[in-house]
């Protein structure tokens, strides 16, 4: 909902995700790619994608995009 992607592992064993790129994924594929290795390798987020998790959303932690909004039909 707010537009950034997920970095995370997910409930099932050994399921992870990395999406939900709403603008520009392409842009940052590169870290995104490394901050994904990481969480493969060690099963812990990379400190630069902690705040990509799926429980941000449970927790109320959206990320502010900068005026994309987080309403669906605003991005």
């Amino acid at each position: 909902m707010d537009g950034s992607p997920i970095i995370d592992r997910t409930d099932i064993d050994g399921l992870y995700f990395n999406g939900g790129w709403c603008y520009g994924g392409f842009k940052a594929t590169p870290a995104s790619g490394w901050a994904f290795a990481h969480l493969l390798a060690t099963d812990t987020p990379h400190d630069t994608a902690r705040a990509y998790r799926f429980d941000r959303f449970l927790k109320g932690r959206m990320i502010d995009e900068k005026g994309q909004g987080a309403q669906p039909n605003l991005h």
